[in-house]
């Protein structure tokens, strides 16, 4: 897996669920992989949000599927897949005010984006809190 973090940036939201969406979408890209297939996440800065990509070259899903099914709770592509888990963290990226957005096509891949409005800490105490990328 490839994990790129273009800038440092701090998002709304809490730390425990934010981890939790962030590593559903990432379980969901290994689980649509196989060994020689890819897998990325990338963090970047947009001009209000930050953006947080989850991709993968792996089987991908149909256009209906993503634009009938996906996030929707019971809905899954997976065999035994409930479809809790996107839906949960699709709401709660709605609940911060943020967006996610799929691109994805069978046989080549998923990407997944998801864009959180970035944190207006004061400079002192982003200073403070910040995390070595």
């Amino acid at each position: 897996m490839e994990i790129v973090a273009v800038d440092r940036v701090m998002a709304n939201g809490h730390a425990d669920r934010l981890t939790r969406v962030i590593g559903h979408l990432v379980n969901n890209a290994l689980d649509a992989t196989g060994s020689t297939d890819r897998v990325w996440l990338r963090l970047a800065r947009g001009r209000d949000f930050a953006v947080v990509e989850v991709g993968d070259s792996g089987v991908g899903m149909t256009p209906e599927f993503v634009n009938e099914r996906l996030f929707k709770p019971f809905q899954s592509s997976k065999t035994g897949g409930m479809g809790i888990g996107a839906y949960e963290s699709y709401q709660y990226v709605q609940e911060l005010g943020g967006r996610m957005t799929v691109q994805s096509r069978p046989a080549q891949g998923t990407r997944v984006t998801m864009l959180l409005p970035l944190s207006q800490l004061p400079r002192q105490a982003e200073a403070s809190v910040r995390v070595a990328a």
